[in-house]
């Protein structure tokens, strides 16, 4: 017998399907929206290369909790909000990676350069992450991603959940909060 042909179901039909146990459904599910999964992870993560990996765990992610999905919304659109979410968690991964290599490269630079130069560059930097640590949620977010993780306004307002305007105002609006935290004495916040 021929194997059947899943792309003449629409997708609450597949789904359908694989809740009754066709995991080809689900791969047929996932090949449909696999271009858009695709751009939403790399919008979110700011990396091409990464988006595969993200998409691909997502995808396992969306196959086990498809027991959640309600109708609510389409099939799409949930099966691309599980790939923003785990882009968020990986952005949030990379953050804590980068604090971590910094911390690395930090205790390098102490090694290998004069005492007084780490010694100055330990103190500018413990200022900065004591004057982010006073701000508000919402304002280390938006420096997070524009500045940490290198976002753009679009990015940073997936990411966020936010207009690409209330980015801007935002980012605005914590860095000059950061300036105050810092008493305007610090020259990395122009």
């Amino acid at each position: 017998m021929p194997p059947l042909d899943l792309t003449v179901f629409d997708d609450d039909e597949l789904v359908a399907r694989v809740r009754s146990g066709d995991r080809d459904a689900f791969g047929a599910l996932v090949e449909r929206h696999q271009r858009a999964a695709l751009r939403v992870a790399a919008v979110i993560s700011s990396s091409t290369e990464e988006a595969n990996d993200i998409v691909q765990d997502a995808m396992v992610k969306a196959y086990r909790s498809l027991d959640t999905y309600r109708g609510t919304s389409s099939v799409r659109s949930w099966m691309l909000r599980v790939v923003a979410n785990e882009a968020k968690n990986h952005v949030r991964g990379r953050v804590r990676r980068l604090r971590r290599d910094d911390r690395a490269s930090a205790r390098e630079l102490r090694i290998t350069t004069g005492a007084d130069t780490a010694a100055f560059d330990r103190i500018e930097h413990e200022a900065l992450a004591d004057a982010l640590g006073r701000l508000g949620a919402n304002d280390r977010a938006v420096l997070g991603c524009r500045f940490v993780a290198d976002l753009s306004e679009a990015e940073t307002a997936t990411v966020l959940g936010i207009a690409s305007g209330t980015v801007k105002s935002r980012t605005s609006r914590a860095l000059e909060r950061l300036r105050v935290e810092l008493g305007g004495e610090w020259g990395g916040v122009s």
